[in-house]
């Protein structure tokens, strides 16, 4: 045995790693583990948040190990390949045996191999036979399905089968795995999802995700047009303040035109080019900051937007990259209101900077094509939208199909398999032996082979 390890090249030593069952549970354990973990921890939310439940040296720990992003983190990607490349050399390793078996099946009925048989039984008829393979290859037609005939010497052989395919249940519900986890490693890799609170008369193109630390342009601007809520009442007829229902008319604005529009509630979202845009919250009467983006050198009308006032959230700017609101003042060295932004543009370093109302020209101080200045606070009613892109979705859809109809054949279709060998016997006698097999359910296949044995038995010449 230890010359034999020793003569394996390292390409079977990693085949026979691939295809251990130690690292498909090994990996499941790890998965298993590392999702309720992501279930206990809350993902995605503020630092803010977090350093009200855990302590500093712990929060360091998880955001080392990506534990508060868990699903987008390496080493949980890491694990979904594995698994699915174990999956897929598994069968890969195995399927070839049931191809096997399955083009090339057992026809000849033997006596070592009927004596195998739990289900067997012999008789002897009196005829040719010609006569008698001929009425049995036309019984086991009508009861069972049409046999193969083999003839060996003087001795005649027939097999049938039937629920052949339930041999791949098990394979077809390996591939659906497979095509789920790919499904999740696609949405992963490519999909990400966000949230976006978006004023009534505002648009937006640039999502932030990942809590705000990204930016994504969904390639056209989503516009709030309307934002209503119904509200539950009471016996006399009075709003309980509860809401009954909340819905957002919104507007897919695409080259300055407006493609598509849709009033969307709760679980009937918007979709355009595969981003769905789902009704999550709603804010009324929230404090938020006017405010006003233009050129430096004022080559392009400029654009009003709001800012919520949430400290720390972050906010996806046209030609800015992300803007994070850090304080506000009514009265900001007796100038007035402002508001303090950090401006995170990607591949450089954060700045922050003061924005007073008296002072529209501040944010020129930074050197940028672009310019922002707060116009004034107000309040505002906004809606929220959970944003998400996930390519994968219709490949995980497609591996859950393929898991039902794999999961059925397995448990409620079994290969079934007859044998009935004719032999001549003295006196122009013929002796005949049947067996049968199934590789499950086998209580309901004896019942169904009794009643084709008694069939067969009771054939008359």
């Amino acid at each position: 045995m230890v010359d034999e390890k020793r003569a394996q090249s390292p390409i079977d030593r990693v085949w026979d790693f691939l295809i251990s069952l130690k690292l498909a549970i090994t990996v499941l354990i790890m998965l298993a583990s590392a999702s309720i973990f992501g279930t206990i921890i809350e993902q995605n939310q503020p630092v803010e948040k977090y350093r009200m439940v855990y302590e500093d040296w712990l929060i360091r720990i998880f955001q080392a190990t990506n534990m508060f992003d868990m699903y987008h983190a390496w080493w949980f990607l890491l694990l979904m390949v594995l698994f699915t490349v174990n999956l897929t050399c598994c069968t890969l390793d195995r399927l070839p045996r049931v191809l096997k078996v399955v083009r090339n099946p057992k026809t000849i009925f033997d006596e070592a191999f009927e004596k195998s048989l739990s289900l067997a039984g012999r008789w002897r008829k009196k005829g040719s036979m010609a006569e008698w393979s001929g009425k049995y290859t036309a019984a086991l037609t009508a009861s069972f399905s049409a046999p193969r005939v083999t003839n060996e010497g003087e001795i005649v052989h027939l097999y049938a089968e039937k629920g052949m395919i339930s041999r791949f249940g098990v394979y077809i519900t390996h591939l659906s795995i497979i095509f789920i986890f790919l499904g999740a490693i696609i949405g992963n890799v490519i999909g990400y999802k966000g949230f976006l609170g978006l004023p009534i008369g505002d648009s937006a193109q640039y999502i932030p995700i990942r809590n705000g630390s990204e930016l994504k342009d969904v390639g056209f601007k989503i516009r709030c047009n309307n934002f209503w809520v119904e509200y539950y009442q009471d016996q006399f007829g009075n709003p309980t303040g509860q809401p009954k229902e909340y819905a957002s008319d919104l507007s897919v604005v695409e080259n300055g035109r407006e493609v598509l529009k849709k009033k969307i509630v709760v679980n009937d979202p918007l979709r355009y080019k595969g981003v769905w845009f789902y009704q999550s919250s709603y804010g009324q009467d929230k404090p938020s900051a006017r405010m006003l983006l233009r050129r430096a050198d004022n080559s392009a009308p400029p654009e009003t937007f709001h800012l919520l006032f949430q400290r720390g959230e972050a906010y996806g700017v046209p030609g800015m990259g992300i803007v994070r609101i850090l304080d506000f003042q009514d009265n900001f060295g007796g100038k007035g209101q402002a508001i303090q932004v950090q401006i995170e543009k990607p591949g450089q370093p954060p700045v922050q900077a003061w924005l007073p109302v008296a002072d529209p020209e501040a944010d020129r101080r930074r050197g940028d094509t672009f310019v922002l200045s707060l116009q004034g606070a107000e309040q505002v009613t906004y809606t929220g939208l959970q944003v998400a892109h996930d390519p994968g979705v219709n490949v995980v859809w497609l591996g859950c199909t393929l898991m039902v109809i794999g999961i059925m054949i397995a448990f409620f279709m079994s290969h079934q398999r007859v044998w009935v060998r004719l032999s001549p016997a003295p006196e122009g006698k013929v002796d005949v032996a049947v067996g049968g097999v199934a590789t499950r359910n086998r209580l309901a296949f004896e019942k169904s082979f009794e009643k084709i044995q008694g069939e067969l038995k009771e054939l008359q010449s």
